[in-house]
């Protein structure tokens, strides 16, 4: 049986209009490095802003520093929601994020290709990112972060896999969803 590796990147064209092809793994983790990027800024910005209106720590007993789980409640909040909302508009709207216009990507309905629904796309966002989420807010409060995030890796893991396995390059998130993403074919000339 050959390593889920090996189908990694396509060039199978898409059933329907010319010039698309399924949008492969590394792409696909690229235009993600993008957005998250442009994220980590907009969420420093959040921070400081949460930061001057609920303090990050605070001081205990014996004057020992203590983070306060009212600032990690209100920002892990605050950024569970931009960070949906831009996927999520990004989708709908633009037909992709920021990440997978620069590299010439966009998702579409796997049935036809039109723009997704707001449905579509929040049943994508909740699947790709929700284990993301929950082990985020729930490390935040009670204080397993480290083994929530090593299963948030795990579940990226299986995103890869599922992706890098479909013929069509559609993680799991994109089968629950309905949803495929393409990547245009570039010209010679």
């Amino acid at each position: 049986m050959p390593s889920w590796t090996g189908n990694i990147t396509s060039q199978a064209p898409v059933a329907g209009p010319a010039g698309f092809y399924y949008a492969d793994v590394p792409n696909r983790i690229i235009a993600y490095i993008i957005d998250f990027i442009l994220l980590f800024v907009a969420l420093l910005v959040i921070a400081v802003v949460v930061s001057q209106i609920i303090s990050p720590i605070s001081i205990g007993p014996g004057f020992t520093v203590v983070s306060n789980p009212a600032f990690a409640i209100v920002y892990g909040l605050l950024a569970a929601a931009v960070t949906a909302a831009y996927f999520v508009y990004t989708w709908v709207t633009l037909r992709g994020t920021l990440g997978m216009k620069v590299l010439g990507m966009q998702v579409g309905d796997e049935t036809d290709g039109r723009t997704l629904t707001y449905q579509q796309a929040i049943l994508r966002y909740a699947v790709l990112y929700g284990p993301f989420l929950i082990a985020d807010i729930l490390g935040r409060l009670i204080g397993l972060g480290i083994i929530l995030q090593l299963l948030g890796i795990v579940w990226f893991i299986v995103l890869l896999v599922t992706t890098a396995q479909s013929p069509t390059k559609q993680g799991i998130h994109d089968r629950y969803a309905k949803t495929m993403v393409v990547k245009a074919a570039r010209g010679l000339g």
